[in-house]
């Protein structure tokens, strides 16, 4: 089969030949609107994020995840580099969520639209903790971009002869549990696997998108409910003015239990590494 490429101008760039085409070409995906010429726009949930990048103190053990709020309002932070340990720093990753009902998304959304902190700060001004400073950490950020919350409604298939789909092309779904990223290298694996084991490859595909398709649907739906995060919902619900014990608030078996379905249903797999 031939994929004719043209660039952003739409001018022509590149033919190939090949055996498959597999379209891992994001959430606006060329390859899936050839099949799915009708589906429009992905999905807005009405909630906006904001994502940066600051270097700061470390807090609590210096490699802790925070999340913060409920699904109308949250904060996420981690570090990501240790580089900065030398003098007593650390390169915080966080990420602010507010939803914003009335609204509508009326530009197409883009990971590098650079985002205004005056859009979301004021929502946090009281994020201080004994552990974190939330609107420190949003002032100090090197940069901050833009994204809404967004996915598409699972498909029916992604295989079509000798054309399938991988990635966001497939599976668009909200961010959580970085659940975007891991399931596309989940893909990966199971078509390498499928494309090694079955000579036809057209039956090669068909044996990936049995695999995959079911269970990235399912967290499609499951991330619309929140997905991990409706433990911060239940938090939310219990104690709505603070607590000072979570395990008071959802015992740990409580806890396991929800994030052990998750995982279970995302196909993470914990391994246990010895030196």
């Amino acid at each position: 089969m031939r994929a004719n490429f043209v660039d952003r101008d739409g001018n022509p760039a590149a033919s190939h030949e090949s055996d498959l085409l597999i379209g891992a070409d994001g959430i606006h995906s060329v390859v899936r609107a050839r099949f799915y010429p009708d589906e429009g726009m992905p999905i807005w949930n009405g909630v906006t994020m904001w994502r940066g990048v600051t270097e700061g103190k470390p807090f609590l053990s210096g490699a802790d995840m925070v999340q913060a709020g409920h699904r109308n309002q949250k904060f996420v932070v981690y570090p990501i580099s240790r580089r900065h340990a030398e003098r007593g720093a650390a390169l915080i990753n966080w990420i602010a969520d507010l939803r914003q009902d009335g609204k509508q998304l009326l530009r197409r959304e883009d990971w590098n639209k650079p985002g205004e902190l005056a859009e979301f700060l004021p929502r946090f001004e009281g994020w201080r903790f004994p552990f974190l400073d939330v609107p420190g950490i949003m002032r100090a950020a090197s940069s901050i971009y833009e994204f809404p919350m967004v996915d598409r409604d699972p498909l029916p298939r992604w295989s079509h002869g000798r054309v399938s789909l991988l990635g966001d092309a497939a599976h668009p779904m909200y961010p959580i549990g970085s659940n975007g990223a891991t399931q596309a290298i989940l893909d990966a694996a199971q078509l390498a696997e499928s494309l090694a084991g079955i000579p036809d490859p057209v039956a090669a595909l068909q044996d990936y998108e049995s695999k995959r398709l079911p269970m990235t649907a399912e967290i499609v739906r499951m991330n619309r409910q929140q997905g991990i995060d409706a433990v911060l919902d239940l938090v939310e619900a219990r104690a709505p003015d603070g607590f000072s014990n979570l395990n008071e608030v959802v015992p740990r078996e409580e806890l396991e239990s929800i994030v052990g379905r998750y995982k279970a249903a995302a196909g993470h797999r914990q391994q246990n590494r010895t030196a």
